[in-house]
């Protein structure tokens, strides 16, 4: 049986990944949770997920140093904010990130990027 792709959510609101994770679980994906930069790192490291979302605004080192750190990784990172500055998304996909997504998260596009950088079978 093959095993289910991993997904990294990384945002220190936990709603925002409860109901990430959820949609994410629905659609047959493993998720893999972290709250804070430091624990994303760390969980990116041990879990090796195929995809990383990640939250552009957090404490502790925020989204936006862990991405320069993930990006050099294997996993594609999809960057996810509720900033509006048109800017912003231009500077994530320089600084590496795969993907961009406005907060709120729509679940079909989360779902429809994340199936679009895993590998096809």
């Amino acid at each position: 049986m093959k095993r289910a792709n991993k997904i990294l959510v990384i945002d220190d609101d936990k709603t925002v990944i409860a109901t990430l994770a959820a949609v994410l679980r629905a659609a047959g994906y493993e998720v893999v949770t972290a709250v804070d930069p430091i624990q994303g790192f760390m969980a990116a490291r041990r879990e090796k997920p195929e995809v990383i979302v990640l939250d552009l605004m957090m404490p502790a080192g925020g989204g936006m140093q862990l991405l320069g750190k993930l990006s050099s990784g294997k996993a594609p990172v999809v960057v996810m904010t509720s900033l509006t500055d048109p800017k912003v998304e231009a500077e994530v996909t320089a600084a590496g990130a795969a993907g961009f997504l406005k907060k709120p998260v729509d679940p079909q596009s989360l779902k429809e990027i994340i199936a679009d950088l895993l590998p096809t079978p």
